[in-house]
């Protein structure tokens, strides 16, 4: 708009445009950013003139209204996760245009689904891609070249012929300042040129691994710091919906879980929900007992997203049918075990994956594997879950109560719509120690707590160490 002269504007008079010109007037953003009593009082016109001359500069200038059904589709390009039940929970794959969050514990298999994505945003559309590059963003960690490499070489749907590591940009972002550098500055610049070399795949996928690395600190959390902190995410959120709206990206960021701490809290007025509840519902995976860890970072980084996916380890290993073991996972069980028989193969370490909230799909949780070739759901786990009740409010009466308790008739859970996610497992017996560490058995924090409960050392121990530390 500045750089509008009033001078070019056809639907003005030469008496009104040398008019406007003495009252200092000679942009058209001079002139609609003054009052119409300033304009007839420093142009000498009269003020009915003064609205005329207003009217006419709009209409010439003003921008013709679309109709919803003509602007362009937006939103609609998705790409395959490599598992058809997997895409199916998430309305149809990975959409562009969004702001994905894929949350979890350590060794849940976060950087497993981003390392697939990675690749998988390559593949033709004849194979559900989209023919498109990644960007690959890290905090803390370098990019998993070997894990990348084994994912592409065994995965079913990847082959070398296909997806190349040339067609993955990585950058480190060690912290916050040089995160929003590149997300402003470098990234919108890559884009152009990468836009403008007809030999180069556009970019599809943006990765940040992970986010609540650039916010861990030492010192004592402060209002200040809580503050500052939302401020950053809110600014960084801005720059990611961006970068995804306007090139039609899918964007999706690795977060981190902490425990929950249930606090005793003043009561609220009748209709008010408290932080507490507000997070139950959009931070917590919150089914069959998996409420006991929260995403980290909010409900100001909630609100930045479109889809949160919560992955859970379960600690627990189940016998899986025929039926139900992923077809490639069933295909490499047979090439290594084919002189085994069923009863002597060992119970698979189950995880759990569950949609919180989404805009494209309704929550729904599944049981998944991992495995060379990558993230596989188990087949006919995925269900829809039921819609929780607001915590402290009672059930109407005569409403029906489901349980979710992990036991009883397995029929009966699925018709109530809550995830048999637990249902004829095993407990997981086998000692973190002896077995080899691989991407299904990784330790993560339970295991080493319950080490320690089992091997705690005697009071009198610390009692001896603290005499002998104590001078004489």
């Amino acid at each position: 708009m500045d750089s509008v002269s009033l001078s070019s504007l056809s639907s003005l008079t030469t008496y009104q445009k040398s008019s406007l010109e003495k009252g200092g007037y000679r942009s058209l953003s001079d002139l609609l950013l003054s009052t119409p009593s300033d304009i007839s009082r420093t142009s000498r016109i009269a003020p009915l003139e003064v609205t005329r001359i207003l009217e006419a500069a709009c209409r010439e200038r003003a921008t013709p209204i679309n109709k919803i059904k003509d602007l362009p589709p937006e939103g609609e390009e998705k790409f395959t996760t490599g598992d058809a039940e997997l895409d199916g929970m998430l309305g149809g794959g990975i959409r562009t245009g969004m702001l994905w969050e894929v949350v979890g514990e350590s060794a849940a298999g976060k950087t497993q689904l981003a390392l697939q994505l990675s690749l998988l945003v390559q593949l033709p559309s004849r194979l559900g891609g989209v023919l498109g590059s990644a960007f690959y963003l890290t905090v803390a960690s370098q990019l998993q070249t070997t894990r990348m490499e084994q994912i592409l070489n065994t995965h079913p749907l990847l082959s070398p012929s296909l997806c190349s590591f040339a067609n993955i940009q990585h950058a480190s972002v060690p912290t916050i300042e040089k995160l929003i550098f590149v997300l402003s500055k470098s990234l919108p610049q890559y884009i152009s040129v990468n836009d403008q070399n007809s030999s180069s795949r556009p970019l599809k996928l943006i990765v940040i691994d992970a986010i609540a690395e650039l916010f861990h600190t030492s010192k004592r959390t402060t209002t200040q710091f809580l503050v500052e902190r939302s401020r950053r995410l809110s600014e960084i959120g801005t720059l990611l919906h961006s970068l995804a709206s306007k090139h039609q990206i899918a964007v999706l960021v690795l977060n981190e879980v902490s425990d929950t701490i249930d606090r005793d809290t003043a009561p609220l007025d009748s209709g008010q929900i408290g932080y507490k509840d507000q997070f139950r519902w959009f931070g917590r995976a919150d089914i069959l007992g998996a409420g006991r860890k929260e995403a980290t970072l909010g409900l100001v980084w909630s609100n930045q997203l479109n889809v949160r996916i919560f992955l859970s380890r379960t600690s627990r290993r189940r016998y899986l049918e025929e039926c139900e073991r992923p077809r490639k996972f069933q295909e490499s069980i047979s090439a290594t075990s084919s002189d085994n028989s069923a009863g002597d193969q060992e119970p698979v370490l189950i995880r759990r994956l569950t949609v919180v909230f989404s805009s494209v799909c309704d929550p729904a949780s599944c049981d998944y594997v991992v495995t060379a070739e990558g993230i596989s759901v188990i087949p006919g786990s995925a269900v829809l879950l039921a819609v929780r009740p607001a915590v402290g409010i009672a059930a109407p009466p005569g409403s029906a109560h489901v349980s979710t308790s992990p036991h009883g008739d397995l029929t009966q859970m699925r018709n109530a719509q809550v995830a048999p996610l637990d249902i004829g497992h095993v407990v997981d017996s086998t000692a973190v120690d002896s077995r080899h560490s691989t991407p299904d058995n990784e330790p993560g924090d339970d295991e080493w707590d319950a080490f320690w409960e089992q091997n705690a050392l005697p009071e009198c121990v610390f009692e001896e160490a603290a005499n002998l530390t104590e001078p004489s």
